[in-house]
């Protein structure tokens, strides 16, 4: 059985979202309507942090599922990405195959932990500032 959390940081304008075990279909509307409050707590322009360490490939309903979770973040207007592998290629493969026709990748980074994954979209931050 597959799981996601999602906490909001309303200083930073940023969502965290982690994924963990196998996602069936059935695990996909809870986590939708757990997304879903998160992002009206934040801004457009929000980052996102992914924690995909712990995932594993899911059922063909469950990518479905996220593709459709990646479409709503999209839509309610974030700005730069950085997805945590810890090392995990499968579930890192599955994710960018379904999001890579909803996000530009040059708004992705990937990070090894979320210690790491934060202090880049904090550098990130600076560096668009003057933007």
């Amino acid at each position: 059985m597959g799981s996601m959390e999602c906490r909001v940081d309303q200083a930073k304008n940023r969502l965290y979202i982690s994924l963990k075990g196998f996602f069936r279909g059935r695990d996909a509307e809870p986590a939708h309507r757990d997304l879903e409050n998160a992002l009206e707590r934040l801004l457009p322009g929000f980052d996102v942090i992914t924690d995909l360490s712990g995932f594993i490939p899911g059922s063909p309903d469950a990518s479905e599922a996220l593709k459709k979770g990646g479409e709503l973040v999209k839509t309610k207007g974030r700005r730069n990405a950085v997805r945590v592998t810890g090392g995990l290629i499968t579930g890192l493969m599955q994710f960018r195959r379904l999001l890579g026709g909803v996000f530009d990748e040059d708004s992705v980074r990937y990070a090894t932990s979320l210690e790491e994954a934060d202090a880049i979209l904090d550098e990130w931050a600076k560096e668009t500032v003057g933007d």
